[in-house]
């Protein structure tokens, strides 16, 4: 079996986005790295237009 190697990142960002993505995780009941990859991978404007339907 093949294993991926974990990998960890620290990111400074505003707290007001920081709430946003939370707000925009609980909405969706995903974790907030759930939410970070969402927002990311469909490269959405991070900006006061949450909650995104993805």
């Amino acid at each position: 079996m093949t294993r991926e190697p974990m990998v960890s990142r620290t990111v400074l960002l505003p707290i007001d986005l920081y709430r946003q993505i939370a707000d925009y995780a609980d909405a969706h009941e995903i974790s907030w790295s759930a939410a970070v990859r969402r927002l990311a991978e469909a490269q959405l404007p991070v900006e006061k237009a949450f909650p995104f339907d993805v």
